[in-house]
């Protein structure tokens, strides 16, 4: 390194070997962290008034990461978790310099003792069997472009996944047309490379054998109208596109991830085990999965307060037990 002072060396190793080589994060984290840095770096360079490529590691300061971090709450309108999420990338690029450069300890620990903002929980959402078979019978199956969409809804109901999972499917994460009437399989990709099989129904495993004609195994399973893999963002709008549609659904924000919510609700009204839909969802903690048996007793708690039909008692007023004030009056 020619310039130990340069960020942009550093920030080469850190992302382009850390990361990958010497931590062996996944993907998806390589990938956050270089977003976070997209748009970092050119707020800094502003902010000092100097070209991307003369930024110093010093010129990364305090100051500048809150006002970064203020700058995507208030000014791109980002939440607290996405916020957080930037700083975790920030700060875990701080502890890497201080670890090989002894002379950047106090800056480091300056960006270090940056604190993670609280985040108010938000409730899950999640939408009933009707509003989600709405929602399925919204694409045109009459043509190919509708067909991939709904077996791609339809399979992010089925698997409970996220959406990278569902757009990085491969034709051989499938299992379809398995002999002695098996139940069709597929492997889903999750987070930290963890692995999981799902079975898929028989509605799922025929739309998505539709669209496998003359598929490769590496090749991907939900194509775009551009003969493209589908992307996180062409997800987003499909769901969204659909949602549109379905007069139920009028003024509902309805997201990927809420059809994720949908699958664990349906699978626990349906007495499924919270410990099946940790492994079907792919969630590393039971803890994660809690939040669905909470959701379900507030149903509860709502069905039980409309169908309460006990008979009132007659109204016996506290004063005619006699024997209470007996034993009062004689305290």
């Amino acid at each position: 390194m020619s310039d130990p002072h340069t960020l942009g060396p550093w920030l080469r190793r850190f992302l382009g070997e850390h990361i990958v080589t010497e931590r062996n994060l996944a993907r998806n984290t390589q990938i956050s962290y270089r977003d976070a840095f997209v748009l970092l770096i050119p707020f800094v360079s502003a902010k000092a008034r100097k070209p991307i490529e003369r930024l110093a590691v010093d010129d990364l300061t305090t100051r500048h990461v809150l006002e970064f971090l203020a700058h995507l709450e208030e000014g791109r309108g980002c939440s607290v978790p996405t916020r957080n999420q930037r700083l975790t990338a920030i700060r875990a690029f701080a502890r890497f310099v201080a670890s090989r450069s002894p002379v950047s300890l106090e800056w480091s620990a300056g960006i270090r003792s940056i604190a993670m903002k609280k985040a108010t929980p938000q409730p899950v959402g999640w939408l009933s069997k009707a509003e989600m078979e709405a929602l399925l019978e919204v694409p045109d199956h009459g043509t190919p472009r509708g067909r991939t969409e709904y077996a791609l809804l339809l399979f992010l109901y089925n698997a409970g996944a996220r959406v990278s999972e569902a757009t990085g499917l491969v034709r051989g994460d499938l299992q379809v047309g398995r002999p002695n009437g098996g139940h069709a399989l597929v492997t889903i990709h999750g987070k930290g490379g963890k692995r999981r099989q799902c079975p898929l129904w028989p509605r799922t495993e025929r739309a998505l054998s539709k669209l496998l004609h003359d598929r490769a195994d590496g090749d991907a399973v939900f194509i775009s109208r551009q003969h493209r893999p589908y992307t996180r963002f062409g997800v987003y709008r499909l769901v969204e596109r659909c949602a549109a549609r379905v007069p139920a659904l009028e003024g509902r924000k309805v997201t990927p991830h809420m059809i994720r919510h949908t699958s664990a609700c349906h699978m626990l009204q349906a007495k499924i085990d919270l410990n099946t839909i940790r492994a079907w969802l792919g969630h590393e903690s039971l803890d994660t999965t809690n939040v669905y048996a909470e959701v379900d007793l507030e149903t509860k708690t709502r069905a039980m307060a409309l169908c309460d039909v006990a008979e009132e008692g007659p109204d016996r007023p506290w004063k005619e037990d006699k024997g209470l004030m007996a034993f009062l009056d004689k305290l």
